[in-house]
């Protein structure tokens, strides 16, 4: 269900399956875990499932307010044109932006791209 590999110097955590409710907690708390293991590092969520319920996109919400606690960037791929949107209206603007995108390797790439220009700032 739940995958992760640093990818360009990026965590990049892979939600395999549509969760439902009673796993909604546990998912975002097993990637909070990974976050913080992994601290620094940017931190890029891949939605796998072509289509992902609300369970799946509180649980982001979640692991989003957890990394903008943390100072640590988070973006989002999922192919759902619909799951982007949500992503987008439901994200809380005051605190880090949520990078939302269509693939995993644009928001890897961004991701990455962001860090490096952070590094020789």
């Amino acid at each position: 269900m739940l995958t992760h590999a640093v990818d360009r110097g990026v965590l990049v955590v892979t939600i395999r399956v549509d969760i439902d409710i009673t796993a909604r907690a546990v998912t975002a708390e097993n990637v909070a875990r990974l976050v913080r293991c992994h601290l620094p590092l940017p931190v890029v969520v891949v939605l796998a499932a072509p289509m992902v319920g609300a369970a799946t996109l509180s649980a982001v919400l979640r692991v989003h307010r957890a990394c903008s606690g943390l100072r640590v960037p988070l973006s989002v791929a999922t192919p759902s044109a619909a799951a982007r949107r949500v992503l987008r209206a439901s994200a809380d603007p005051s605190r880090f932006p949520l990078g939302v995108f269509a693939t995993a390797d644009s928001a890897i790439a961004a991701a990455a791209a962001a860090t490096a220009h952070d590094a020789s700032a």
